[in-house]
């Protein structure tokens, strides 16, 4: 598969930097790909969606989002849920512009970048074609309410030190600093609050076992949008990043097949 390294700027002035990958075979279409808080490009579930990608014909550009521990600017106590959706915004009306761009457009993304790429596509379903948001963030208000469910004492802790630091569970030794801002924040964000009609195809993803982006929270979007063509799927046994071989062979198929039946039906 041939790659190419690409950057661009934020409306902030920031470097972002992504990786366009393109298919074996003939394009069909453009993937826009952003990973979570705190993520980068070369998370194992992140590859594991673009390689589903690729599969069906579509190219992949697959970003660095700012304020994380990838190649783009930023340093990662500063990122912010409507940031990390601001960007891929830019990231996205970018794509659309470039030579390259070609064919259907799907926009996808995990945990912040599942909220990022859902507001893209119901704000945009006049020239999104497939969404795939996974495990995302539906609102600030269900992210924190998970969490004080599940993380109560961590959660009042952070509150009461205004900071949370924490080791990196992908690259020990690294300690995160997250402000209690990022919380505050989110709560100014609520796809809910979204234009709920989106007129093409629309998959969700979930884990069964996420403390941060519940699966009930993100069937309920899935029962608030009207979309023609929408389907709702759960990794079974997975906290909110899939780990094991199990886990991310189970959300490669679920993407693979989607995918395939409507691009066969397309054709």
């Amino acid at each position: 598969m041939n790659s190419q390294k690409l950057n661009l700027k934020n409306r902030r002035g920031q470097n972002i930097v992504g990786i366009l990958t393109k298919p074996e075979n003939k394009i069909i279409g453009t993937a826009v790909l952003q990973h979570g808080y705190g993520g980068s490009v070369n998370e194992k579930h992140i590859l594991v969606m673009q390689k589903a990608f690729l599969i069906n014909g579509f190219q992949v550009f697959n970003f660095d989002s700012p304020n994380s521990f990838g190649e783009s600017d930023g340093e990662y106590k500063n990122a912010r849920l409507g940031l990390h959706a601001n960007d891929f915004d830019d990231v996205t009306n970018w794509v659309l512009e470039q030579e390259w761009f070609t064919g259907k457009l799907l926009v996808s993304g995990h945990s912040m970048g599942g909220f990022a790429s859902a507001r893209y596509a119901l704000r945009n379903s006049n020239v999104v074609d497939f969404a795939i948001p996974f495990a995302p963030v539906v609102s600030g208000k269900y992210w924190f309410d998970s969490n004080m469910k599940y993380k109560n004492d961590e959660m009042k802790e952070w509150k009461e030190k205004g900071v949370l630091i924490k080791e990196s569970y992908s690259t020990p030794g690294r300690l995160k600093e997250s402000p209690y801002d990022i919380i505050i924040e989110s709560l100014n964000h609520n796809l809910l609050k979204e234009n709920l009609v989106f007129e093409n195809n629309i998959l969700l993803i979930a884990c069964e076992k996420d403390t941060s982006c519940s699966l009930e929270s993100v069937e309920y979007l899935f029962n608030k949008i009207n979309s023609k063509n929408k389907i709702f799927k759960i990794i079974s046994g997975s906290n909110h990043v899939p780990r094991n071989e199990d886990e991310l062979n189970e959300l490669k198929n679920i993407v693979e097949v989607w995918l395939s039946e409507l691009v066969k039906n397309s054709e």
